[in-house]
């Protein structure tokens, strides 16, 4: 199926800044089950622009207005092909038999086993780990989906309770979050756990009406998570929903936690010491997709 994307980020300030630099990622990702057939990026007033991969792979467009300027608006747009894909059954694998090649694991996904900004390994992340931690005969794409469920039914997803620049200890003291509180606090989870974990950020197209129709005002940014299982390699979940990922998702960057995958941050300088964003953003499907997707309502969180 595709998917037509639109997604304006409007900057106002209370005073003109003369200039503003900045990092967007906001083109989707080439990859299994998704391919980016096109992608345009406007950005007012002109600017000067500079493309590059970033070290997870991520499109980065570098952008720089150097002129007075009252707002800025960046508009990206996206046309992204996705392809359902079958849910493979890896191998049964054990935590015993998984965990006795965890040296090489460490060498290799080492950056997705350790602690990052976002999501530290602190007292309070180990204490709600032994709750759920795995037992050594227990399967481990089972146990995955498993503490992907737990999360979701230990928390509620509450908006305001957090912020952008909340850590995975944010929900554990508060109880409840968003979907990329949900995120990083699973991914703390299974890298404790010895399985490689990495957080995805991107879009959540809502299951179209009867009509084939996306229904407006839930489409929005989402987080969610991919994790490392034997036999089937990065596979995606959902634990703001307590699911896998299915097609309806389609991912833009990848990294560590949230500090690695933002879809815009920058500077600029002025006199002026606030500025106002908001934010645009439409999903079409240009053919229908098959029901079936996580009961109840979207839950999403717009990252800034």
């Amino acid at each position: 199926m595709l998917f037509r994307i639109r997604h304006t980020t409007r900057f106002q300030y209370d005073q003109a800044a003369s200039e503003s630099h900045n990092e967007v990622r906001m083109r989707p990702l080439d990859g299994p089950g998704q391919r980016c057939v096109e992608f345009a990026l406007d950005v007012y007033p002109g600017s000067s622009a500079l493309e590059y991969d970033d070290y997870y792979g991520n499109r980065v467009q570098a952008v720089s207005v150097d002129q007075p300027h009252d707002a800025l608006v960046i508009e990206a747009r996206s046309l992204v092909e996705r392809v359902p894909e079958a849910e493979a059954a890896g191998a049964t694998v054990t935590f015993r038999e998984f965990l006795a090649h965890d040296s090489a694991r460490q060498r290799d996904e080492y950056d997705f086993l350790s602690p990052s900004q976002f999501v530290p390994f602190s007292q309070s992340m180990r204490k709600f780990f032994w709750i759920a931690h795995p037992a050594n005969d227990e399967d481990v794409a089972e146990y995955t989906e498993g503490i992907v469920r737990f999360v979701r039914d230990q928390f509620e997803y509450e908006p305001g309770l957090t912020g952008v620049h909340s850590s995975a200890d944010e929900i554990l003291s508060v109880g409840g979050g968003v979907c990329q509180d949900f995120a990083h606090l699973t991914i703390g989870l299974l890298r404790l756990a010895g399985v490689p974990a990495r957080y995805v950020s991107g879009y959540l197209a809502p299951w179209p009406n009867s009509s084939g129709e996306l229904p407006v005002g839930t489409r929005a940014t989402h987080a969610w998570l991919e994790a490392q299982l034997p036999g089937l390699g990065w596979i995606g979940f959902d634990p703001t929903h307590g699911c896998r990922a299915d097609c309806r998702y389609i991912r833009v960057a990848i990294g560590r936690d949230y500090a690695d995958v933002p879809p815009f941050k920058g500077v600029f300088r002025s006199a002026g010491a606030k500025q106002m964003m908001t934010v645009e953003l439409d999903i079409e499907s240009t053919n229908p997709v098959e029901s079936g997707g996580p009961s109840g309502p979207d839950q999403s969180q717009s990252q800034q």
